[in-house]
């Protein structure tokens, strides 16, 4: 063949791979786009500049170095309004790298906040720190392990624990946010056996997983389009985020405004409006708007989709407090197992360490997951937690599916792996003393009868009954008489703070375990110069006169209100921490 005849095949060739190359580019990109891996447009903030356009066209590192240096110096000098400006620009140049997303999510909830003294000023940048996470680092790299991993750190460890002196504060705000979404329990709910915070353990995210994405869809329901038009003749825009809710809240507290209505027609334009929103035949067109605009903020804001809730809910058989930080830890640390897995990786750390978080927060959801909000939580009266029994089957069945890969390299008969029994054996003890604390002997029963079987030991011998009263021996020993009273007192404050929290069976609970040590210690006193002076009920009442267990006046009064017992004016309520 000679030279030019191959030269023009060559030719040829290339332009027939051209032409095959061009054919193939949409169908590339919808697979970079499906993969995420096109890169956003540049921020707008980056415009042309003496400084951004050189460096910029050498490409983004030059420019992310400067930015990088520009922030740690500001950080130095106190400019941390500036430097999280900088910061997110960071992760704007860089929105691929999760290294940089979660170094500056951690500078924020860890390192700035702490530089501040006000409760408010350190909520707001840990607040910064896990939002940059989940509002715009998570949704440019969805597949991400270790992002969610953080996420769920941030929310677990410095929102939901105990390590800032400021967690209370965090914990208050992040309830009052979610309890702003789910709106508030219906003025009948709370009944006997049932407290307001029921409500939010046994809500309806089915109603909201089922609620239409568009408004657009709602208008398709009859019911609701007259609704809609209704609320418009009131200048109520049902459309527009925000209008409905603000309007049912408007109503429940009674300060409704009509827009646009002259005060000397307010009055009767109000009832108008309240025969429309109390009209039984509106009823599901009532309930159909609100779970529409309730499920649009809680995608919308906290970035949780009510379908995935109910699926978690059925995967772990429970429903979750979304009022806890702990669970929207889980949220997002199941959903980083699930989405974020390198399934061509023997051993990916990141999954491995987004599993045991998982693990963790359902731990911390049995000793503390039961929240109960007092009635001066605007005021700044920290949330009440305690333990949540319904997560006892949770966390053990959680034991023992944990157990399953390690048991195949062991040699032991038992169910639960070397790495778990000690927490295993401990959990399921503290299990047990918690169902005997509110009567519920059967199910601790269940687990006793578990532990006496797999895991032998000389306490369990004497049964269960034996087995609780070692556990109480302490307080049935009690023969110091300071000891026995800042322990009678004790259990009467926590008792007294429960009826503030409006937790009046748990309260209950608290006041008989008082009273029992009480009359066990005056029975089995040997002197009588160690005898306490006085009766138990008396020392109730001087415990609530103290003040020593409510930080606000409105709590003392309703302490005494179900005591019974007349308040005293002079009697101050120092603030303190709630345990």
């Amino acid at each position: 063949m000679r030279p030019s005849t191959r030269k023009w095949l060559l030719v040829l060739s290339s332009l027939v791979m051209l032409f095959i190359g061009t054919t193939r580019i949409d169908s590339l990109n919808a697979q970079r786009q499906e993969h995420h891996l096109v890169l956003p447009p540049l921020p707008d903030e980056m415009a042309p500049s003496m400084l951004y356009t050189p460096l910029l066209a050498l490409g983004r590192a030059p420019l992310v170095d400067v930015l990088w240096l520009r922030a740690t110096k500001l950080k130095e000098q106190g400019r941390f309004f500036d430097a999280l400006q900088l910061s997110q620009r960071i992760c704007e140049l860089q929105p691929k790298f999760a290294s940089v997303w979660v170094f500056q999510a951690w500078n924020m909830s860890y390192n700035i906040s702490v530089t501040l003294k006000a409760h408010e000023d350190r909520w707001r940048w840990v607040n910064n720190g896990f939002r940059l996470l989940r509002d715009k680092g998570i949704p440019l790299n969805p597949n991400n392990t270790q992002l969610y991993r953080e996420l769920g750190w941030i929310l677990f460890h410095k929102v939901g624990d105990f390590l800032d002196d400021s967690h209370y504060y965090y914990k208050l705000q992040f309830a009052l946010e979610m309890e702003s979404i789910l709106g508030e329990p219906p003025d009948d709910f709370v009944q006997p056996g049932r407290v307001r915070g029921d409500y939010y353990r046994e809500y309806d995210y089915q109603s909201l997983a089922d609620a239409p994405l568009r408004f657009e869809e709602l208008l398709t329901q009859p019911e609701v389009k007259t609704l809609v038009n209704g609320l418009h003749g009131f200048s109520f825009d049902a459309s527009e985020p925000g209008i409905y809710l603000s309007l049912l809240s408007s109503i429940r507290r009674d300060d409704v405004k009509i827009p646009g209505t002259p005060d000397h027609e307010q009055v009767n334009r109000k009832q108008e409006l309240l025969a429309l929103m109390r009209d039984p035949g509106g009823a599901v067109a009532r309930n159909a708007l609100e779970n529409f605009w309730r499920a649009y903020r809680l995608r919308n804001e906290v970035k949780l989709d009510p379908k995935r809730i109910v699926e978690l809910h059925s995967i772990f058989g429970v429903n979750f407090d979304y009022r806890l930080a702990e669970t929207h830890a889980l949220y997002w640390a199941s959903m980083g197992v699930e989405k974020g897995t390198d399934k061509r990786a023997a051993m990916d750390i990141h999954k491995l360490n987004t599993n045991r978080l998982v693990f963790f927060c359902l731990q911390k959801m049995f000793h503390r997951g039961r929240v109960a909000m007092s009635p001066n939580a605007y005021l700044g009266e920290p949330p009440l937690l305690s333990p949540d029994l319904r997560v006892v089957p949770v966390l053990f069945q959680a034991f023992i599916d944990g157990s399953e890969t390690y048991l195949k390299n062991e040699k032991t008969k038992k169910p639960i792996s070397t790495n778990f029994q000690t927490g295993f054996v401990g959990f399921l003890r503290s299990a047990i003393l918690r169902y005997h604390e509110v009567g519920r002997d059967e199910e601790g029963k269940k687990y006793f009868d578990y532990l006496r079987e797999h895991f032998s030991d000389p306490m369990y011998e004497r049964g269960m009954a034996g087995f609780l009263r070692e556990q109480m021996k302490p307080d049935r020993e009690l023969n110091d008489l300071r000891v026995a009273m800042a322990r009678i007192r004790s259990l009467i404050g926590r008792g007294l703070q429960r009826y503030a929290y409006n937790e009046d069976e748990d309260a209950v609970r608290y006041l008989a375990r008082s009273k029992q040590v009480f009359e066990s210690y005056q029975k089995n006193i040997v002197s009588k110069r160690m005898q306490i002076r006085g009766t138990w009920r008396e020392i109730v009442e001087d415990v609530a006169h103290s003040g020593g267990t409510m930080m606000y006046p409105g709590s003392y009064q309703l302490i005494c209100e179900k005591l019974g017992i007349e308040p005293r004016t002079n009697t101050l309520s120092p603030a303190n921490e709630s345990s």
